[in-house]
């Protein structure tokens, strides 16, 4: 199957939901929408970008491609395929809008933690370190490591960085 006999499927991107059928001539005029929706101007992303969309297509395999533009942070596109065959899911997630909120009351009823460890929980959700988590609460760094001990425990997680991941989906969930 080539990209130039697929239909793409663009969601969330800017705001747009748009399906584009392929034409004859299938790739260039997909990907020229797809470039002049996203504004690409780099053709190194933009060969990325196909090689991508045909990966997900072909392949039924996922890909995420960083891009930078004009904001500071940049953005993430994300690949998939689609569930119809032929199509691929392209959406654009831009870096500098954060995850969406941890609500400290949330991961107290969810958890059943306390409150200083939904707080230092949250923290780290929000990409902060042990080191700073400490400094803003006063108290010194084996402290905050040893609620984040509390924190795995309770939660049945066995590193930081499975809480980070547990907090992430919960956000993206309550978000």
């Amino acid at each position: 199957m080539s990209l130039k006999r697929a239909t793409l499927l663009l969601a969330d991107v800017h705001g747009y939901a748009s399906a584009l059928e392929a034409s004859p001539d299938g790739e260039a005029r997909s990907c020229a929408a797809i470039e002049h929706i996203l504004r690409l101007r780099d053709p190194d992303l933009v060969q990325r970008l196909r090689a991508a969309i045909r990966a997900a297509i072909v392949e039924r395999r996922r890909e995420v491609l960083l891009w930078r533009d004009d904001s500071a942070a940049g953005n993430l596109l994300l690949v998939r395929p689609a569930r119809e065959p032929d199509r691929a899911i392209v959406r654009l997630e831009p870096l500098e809008a954060g995850p969406p909120q941890l609500n400290i009351a949330t991961l107290i009823d969810l958890f059943g933690v306390a409150p200083s460890e939904a707080e230092i929980a949250v923290a780290l959700a929000s990409d902060r370190s042990v080191g700073e988590i400490a400094g803003a609460r006063g108290v010194r760094v084996e402290t905050v490591r040893g609620q984040i001990k509390s924190l795995l425990r309770k939660m049945e997680l066995n590193s930081q960085k499975q809480l980070i991941r547990v907090l992430t989906l919960v956000a993206a969930a309550m978000g």
